[in-house]
């Protein structure tokens, strides 16, 4: 049995997707009954809460891998290490963490370097997955304002980054649950181009047939734009340290992790733009 945890998530979700498309037995964690609404036919579905042990262990039981993927908040690292104690009582023989790129250079990779640290210590077999910025983030955060303003927004400035497409993230990941030989291993998960905004911008630009500009702005001036749309203090300082590391070439590097697992290219951006080119379409702006 794997134990697809974050299954609801941006990269769960498409794990699970993918994974059901294999002979392996799936059980998918989420949140609540409402997120687990859309899983798909054939998986086990548990509701199981971090903060909750005895769900963890429910989760587990008869459990051989994990994909464990944490919640995005300051408490990640504790939350995972909980559910690491959790995997390691329960005699669970291998653990593919989704981690993140960057060592300890900004908040997020921090996080997770951290969470890592701790899964080597815990003497469970592990896979740790790094991947770079996802290329669904375009439409997580900037459609609304590429649709409605052809632009969008960022404080990178020319910094490049190998930005990676989430379903690459997912395959890799499957390969990795369902296969041996990936235990004690890192792989770090990169596209196969550092593409700054700019240059971003002019590929949606050449598939939508408008102009989209990126527009740089001052850290503090974007960090008050998230705020006003409702993001958490903490979670528009992390992206602006995200950010600041882009800007710095701190996630320009390229790896061929991708292309040895998988025995093929990672999708390019062009081919990301094509294939969610309906979540860019121009919207009238609302008149006041």
């Amino acid at each position: 049995m794997i134990l697809i945890t974050g299954a609801s998530g941006n990269v769960g979700k498409e794990v699970l997707k993918q994974i059901v498309r294999t002979p392996a037995q799936v059980r998918a964690a989420f949140q609540s009954p409402s997120k687990a609404a859309g899983a798909p036919s054939g998986v086990e579905i548990v509701i199981m809460d971090f903060n909750r042990p005895e769900t963890l262990r429910s989760a587990l039981k008869g459990v051989e891998r994990v994909f464990l993927v944490g919640p995005p908040t300051p408490d990640l690292p504790a939350l995972e290490r909980k559910a690491v104690d959790e995997i390691k009582q329960c005699g669970v023989g291998h653990v593919v963490k989704l981690s993140a790129m960057g060592g300890r250079a900004a908040t997020f990779p921090r996080q997770h370097a951290d969470s890592e640290d701790y899964i080597k210590s815990s003497g469970v077999a592990y896979t740790f997955l790094r991947p770079n910025g996802f290329m669904q983030n375009m439409v997580n955060y900037n459609a609304p304002t590429i649709n409605t303003q052809n632009a969008f927004y960022g404080c990178q400035g020319e910094g490049k980054v190998s930005h990676i497409d989430i379903r690459d993230i997912a395959a890799v990941a499957v390969k990795t649950l369902t296969e041996d030989g990936h235990e004690g291993k890192t792989h770090t998960l990169t596209g196969p181009a550092a593409l700054s905004n700019a240059q971003i911008a002019q590929i949606l630009s050449d598939d939508l047939a408008r102009e989209i500009n990126y527009v740089d702005l001052p850290p503090e001036q974007l960090k008050q734009a998230m705020l006003a749309a409702g993001m958490p203090e903490w979670g528009a300082d992390a992206l602006c340290d995200l950010q600041r590391l882009y800007r710095e070439g701190g996630a320009s590097a390229m790896t061929s992790d991708v292309e040895q697992i998988l025995r093929r290219k990672p999708t390019s951006f062009e081919q990301f733009s094509r294939d969610y080119r309906q979540a860019f379409q121009p919207q009238e702006r609302a008149v006041s």
